[in-house]
């Protein structure tokens, strides 16, 4: 049976790329009321990749960097984190001390650390990060928000976009062992697009957001998409056009090959061309994710070559 394996960290970065204010306001309204939002924030992917050069870690997260003014003037960097595993991670406090220092290190601007934390263990709330000996002491504190924390009423009731990016989240964790109540949830959000009254690019870039995260078995998506369809026809306002849901498909596939050859070079250094136009011609998402799992476990790109060439067409 092939494994499905939710995507949470492409979705929450897109999601914060695309709304970073609509992010502050639901998470660290202090934060937003602060921010002079008539000058436009900037997204730092550049200088981020430079802060994280290093970091060995195959935790699944995800990072965003942005400049910010806030209305005294001031420039501020906010790093942002989003911790998506099951699991604590015991070198967590540390990661956000090594991140937050880098950035200033290198770039000499004044930092501020936030971290989203979307595991499912309700007691770990790490905010700090500490060492010293006597009265020589460093602590670096960082805010933290607990997904786990909010009311499933609450959620309901907001019409922040990050809302349903929760409700979607909380569900899909949920629901790793049982993909029919996931469907089932996946389709309830997906009706709740049209009821909260979001213009048409949100209700587009929530419905790649639902869809990418709550992944699903092929014919519990065809279920699914089958539901959206009557339902679409019913209201006479689609969703999604089908040049619209053909190009969030290519997106999905050409995030997962950019990460399987990403995960690879990190591993195991250059790429041969071969092994990269096979992995191209791999079209089935749930394939495509199966090979992304793989690149952690494969102990040489020999080994990941087979299995590429385990899931090509017969006519290659």
């Amino acid at each position: 049976m092939t494994e499905i394996t939710a995507n949470y960290d492409e979705t929450w970065k897109e999601a914060i790329g695309d709304y970073f204010d609509s992010f502050l306001a639901f998470f660290y309204p202090e934060i937003y009321q602060q921010i002079d939002w008539s000058k436009t924030p900037i997204s730092l992917d550049k200088e981020l990749e430079q802060i994280t050069a290093s970091a060995e870690s195959e935790t699944r997260h995800a990072d965003k960097l942005f400049k910010v003014w806030l209305l005294d003037k001031q420039e501020l960097w906010i790093l942002i984190h989003v911790e998506v595993q099951s699991q604590y991670d015991k070198e967590f406090t540390q990661r956000m001390f090594i991140y937050n220092y880098r950035a200033f290190d290198l770039y000499q601007k004044p930092v501020i650390s936030l971290a989203i934390l979307g595991d499912e263990t309700k007691s770990w709330r790490p905010n700090s990060y500490q060492y010293g000996l006597g009265s020589s002491q460093l602590t670096f504190n960082f805010s933290i928000v607990k997904l786990l924390d909010y009311q499933w009423e609450e959620l309901e009731q907001s019409n922040n976009i990050f809302a349903i990016v929760v409700m979607a989240h909380l569900k899909t964790k949920a629901t790793n062992s049982n993909l029919s109540a996931r469907e089932q949830w996946k389709w309830n959000l997906a009706r709740l697009l049209y009821e909260r009254g979001y213009n048409r690019k949100e209700i587009v870039d929530l419905y790649k957001v639902i869809d990418l995260m709550m992944a699903l078995s092929e014919d519990l998506q065809l279920s699914f998409e089958e539901k959206l369809a009557h339902y679409q026809e019913e209201r006479k306002m689609p969703l999604l056009t089908n040049i619209e849901q053909r190009a969030i498909e290519k997106t999905t596939k050409q995030t997962l090959k950019q990460n399987i050859s990403d995960l690879l070079v990190s591993r195991f250094g250059n790429l041969p061309e071969n092994l990269s136009g096979d992995i191209g011609k791999i079209q089935d998402i749930n394939i495509l994710k199966q090979l992304l799992i793989s690149t952690i476990s494969v102990n040489s790109l020999e080994e990941f070559a087979q299995l590429v060439n385990s899931h090509l067409p017969e006519s290659d």
